[in-house]
């Protein structure tokens, strides 16, 4: 089995060389293909190489950040993306999930132990958001009227990294059953995707818990 490649990109020195050494010391089949400080440099390299994975951080770019980010994700479509949030804030977390990444993890995450996890779960499709990450979510979201215990069970499992086939297995319905629940889901908290629907579980099921 082939190496996963994976290039990091950050304004600063010290972040691309901290998650090179993760990188290289983890002992797994990841490597790093190239390190940049733009994601401009970063496009050009992977018009050449065959990355898989882009490793990145929110300080680039300020607020055309998420305008490059989405250029560079449709110019190279099937880039797997991973932010690491220097300076969290809700909005910018909320746009990122819309626009398809993987992963949000938080710098003071312990990534030793989780960004090599981290890349080979987002490899197979799936959706993390860390748990320092989660507490800067903004919990501003409401509440539907009626909320049923199969939509949060669905929610929790969503948040679990579960898909659909084995969300519906786990809770001994069919996939036709939870693919509705997810739909009217998406419908009810006007979400764009299943990994932005991710994200407002995490804030939907924090305000439950809250509140019971």
């Amino acid at each position: 089995m082939a190496n996963i490649q994976v290039v990091i990109v950050s304004a600063t020195a010290l972040t691309r060389a901290g998650l090179k050494e993760i990188i290289t010391q983890s002992g797994t089949q990841i490597e790093v293909a190239g390190l940049f400080d733009s994601l401009t440099e970063a496009d050009a390299f992977l018009n050449s190489h065959n990355a898989r994975v882009l490793i990145t951080d929110e300080a680039l770019h300020t607020a055309n950040m998420v305008k490059a980010l989405k250029r560079l994700m449709e110019v190279h479509p099937g880039l797997v993306t991973i932010l690491v949030m220097q300076r969290p804030t809700a909005s910018v977390a909320q746009k990122l999930i819309a626009l398809g990444v993987r992963a949000l993890l938080h710098k003071d995450d312990d990534l030793g132990n989780t960004l090599n996890y981290t890349v080979q779960t987002a490899i197979k499709g799936n959706m993390t958001i860390s748990p320092l990450m989660a507490e800067f979510l903004d919990q501003s979201v409401a509440l539907p009227a009626k909320i049923t215990q199969r939509d949060l069970d669905t929610l929790q499992l969503l948040t679990d990294g579960m898909e659909t086939k084995e969300i519906a297995a786990h809770l001994g319905v069919t996939y036709g059953v939870i693919n509705r629940t997810i739909n009217r889901l998406l419908r009810t908290y006007n979400a764009q995707n299943v990994p932005q629907l991710v994200l407002m579980a995490h804030q939907i099921l924090k305000v439950r818990k809250q509140l019971d």
